[in-house]
């Protein structure tokens, strides 16, 4: 009895083990990072728990998440300087900062435990749509690592040193690349991880609506019951109406999380609509409401952005996009994709032939996130980079898979050859194939992790300069972060601090101080970027300082290595004598300017 319930667990456990070991290499950057907590080469640093390394980004969150910690439920933008609110944009992050206290976490790692945490949610639910698909567990293993590792076509090039090396393209873009995509950001996992899980509830596995709509028999109510004067109740239990519910409020997360997943999702959702209906004559009541219902549910929570946005200081996340637009090159899209790509296309085109409705999900969300990719490479109203954040790989690695097994199926199965020589050698071929794949696959998963490694290496070694950009490219000075957590202990997190761009980036997150500059979600973004400048060049009267202050509302200037540097040997009190001397270490001076 045991042994039958251990051997009828087997593929659970081979699978918990192929998820966590694929989930440990994917981590194993920032474990490498941890490692040097206490041996960072400049005895002068210190280390800071981070991710996210290459974009002014990962403070941004880390912002939000120390608002949630501190007992906020709404989120302020703290990077710049214009009155309002709290919102629900960026609400994730305060709910991990709430998490985060509750469980006895520090602030960076409330930031990781999102990590931690959405990472296998979302491989259990890849999981979960590939063992709907595939009911062989060989195959159901095949489709989980061709999916997982699938990457980029090899790129070489010569490093400084001469060598040839292997890189990826689009490797600036994390979410193209196939050791990062798994573990990143904290609110993309979440939102493919529940967008795909609605899309198997209510395409996929189509338990809501109970109909028999991919067999071509639509539910029909009995003659009975259509004469009766129409009611919800005749088409929906309780049950089925709670479920409902709680989907509906599922999406509008999903929106506030990651909107671009939402509307994807909708789509696609819409597309199967019209699609079935047009192919089938008999018009279902119930399967018209109930996918409809959740499309127009769902709507509250994109009107909240959209109309969030068009309003200052949010207006700022629209105008990030805008003004660091970074087209989808088609070529350099495949490219990165890689050889998945095609085979993905390959068992698309195979599928429609054979009208396997019950695939067209799958389809739909390629040909969607591609659609929205391509609109917004022509609009300017969003990145199009934002829809290959919602999750592209997943289809791509399964429909890909699906025609390397159908390959597979038809020459054993429809292959039929006189001479068993001729077949044995088409059958090494294809293996020989799948080999070469899964190797370059492979080889491309541990170039990202030697790009992974290098970098955090570097970083722990290096000296110079004293302050970096981007922010979080070398490990702070101490007495630098002394700076900003005299400033956590000592002023109120509405006081504004102007700084340069590493100091401003770090002050909303480790002090929690407002400033009134210092990412791309700040309003005005160029405009207060120029008059920083001016004011720490020294370039600005004594009178349009002080009209900068009391405009900004600033109540701190921060001035350390990289505000001296722009001084260019001026003293900053000799410039602005107005400002008193509020702080002073070895590296940084703080000044009270009002």
């Amino acid at each position: 009895m045991v042994k039958e319930e251990v051997k009828k667990n087997i593929p659970n456990i081979i699978f918990l083990l192929l998820i966590s070991l694929f989930l440990f290499f994917s981590f194993s950057p920032t474990l490498l990072d941890l490692s040097y907590q206490n041996n960072l080469y400049d005895k002068n640093r210190e280390f800071t728990l981070e991710h996210n390394y290459y974009w002014p980004d990962f403070n941004l969150y880390v912002s939000k998440i120390r608002q949630g910690y501190e007992g906020s439920i709404l989120a302020k933008e703290r990077y710049t300087t214009e009155p309002h609110s709290g919102s629900l944009i960026q609400w994730l992050y305060v709910l991990l900062g709430i998490a985060g206290k509750t469980f006895g976490l520090s602030i960076p790692w409330s930031y990781q435990l999102g990590r931690i945490l959405f990472a296998p949610l979302l491989l259990l639910v890849i999981l979960l749509i590939i063992k709907k698909y595939f009911l062989s567990f060989k195959n159901q293993v095949f489709v989980l690592v061709i999916t997982l590792i699938s990457g980029s076509f090899p790129r070489p090039f010569t490093d400084a040193h001469g060598a040839i090396r292997i890189g990826r393209y689009m490797e600036w873009w994390s979410n193209m690349d196939p050791l990062q995509r798994t573990t990143h950001l904290p609110h993309i996992l979440l939102a493919q991880a529940i967008s795909f899980f609605l899309l198997y509830k209510l395409l996929i596995e189509r338990v809501l609506p109970q109909t028999s709509l991919s067999a071509g028999a639509p539910l029909r109510l009995s003659s009975a019951r259509q004469r009766e004067p129409f009611h919800l109740r005749h088409l929906f239990t309780i049950n089925q109406i709670l479920t409902w519910v709680f989907y509906i409020l599922l999406g509008n997360f999903l929106g506030l999380i990651f909107p671009p997943s939402l509307m994807t999702l909708n789509l696609v959702i819409v597309f199967y609509v019209l699609i079935s209906l047009i192919k089938n004559r008999n018009r279902n009541i119930k399967f018209v409401i109930c996918y409809l219902l959740f499309v127009i549910s769902t709507l509250p929570s994109l009107l909240y952005i959209f109309f969030l946005t068009k309003t200052i200081p949010w207006s700022a996340l629209v105008d990030a996009h805008k003004m660091t637009r970074m087209p989808v090159a088609l070529d350099q899209f495949i490219l990165a994709t890689g050889p998945i790509f095609y085979l993905a296309t390959l068992g698309m085109v195979t599928l429609i032939i054979k009208r396997k409705i019950h695939w067209y999900p799958l389809i739909y969300f390629v040909v969607v996130s591609i659609l929205f990719a391509s609109y917004f490479s022509i609009s300017d109203d969003q990145s199009p980079l934002r829809f290959t954040q919602t999750g592209l790989f997943i289809p791509f690695g399964i429909l890909g898979s699906y025609f390397l097994v159908e390959v597979w199926r038809w020459i054993n199965e429809q292959l039929t050859m006189r001479n068993a020589q001729i077949k044995t050698i088409v059958r090494m071929c294809y293996l020989l194939f799948v080999i070469c794949y899964l190797t370059m696959s492979s080889l491309i998963l541990y170039s990202s992790y030697d790009w992974q490694r290098e970098f955090i290496v570097e970083r722990a070694h290096a000296d110079h300069p004293l302050v970096p950009y981007p922010p979080q490219t070398l490990p702070p000075l101490k007495s630098w972060m002394d700076a900003i957590r005299f400033l956590e202990n000592n002023t109120s997190h509405d006081d504004v601090v102007i700084a340069q761009i590493t100091a401003a980036n770090y002050i909303p997150a480790y002090a929690g101080n407002t400033v009134w500059w210092g990412q791309t979600n700040t309003y005005d973004y160029f405009r207060k970027q120029k008059l920083m400048e001016d004011f720490f060049k020294g370039e600005m009267s004594e009178s349009q300082a002080i009209h900068l202050i009391a405009e900004g509302n600033i109540k701190y200037v921060f001035v350390g290595p990289q505000e001296r540097d722009m001084m260019t040997g001026k003293k900053i009190t000799d410039v602005y004598p107005f400002l008193n001397s509020f702080f002073k270490n070895s590296t940084v001076e703080i000044y009270k300017a009002q």
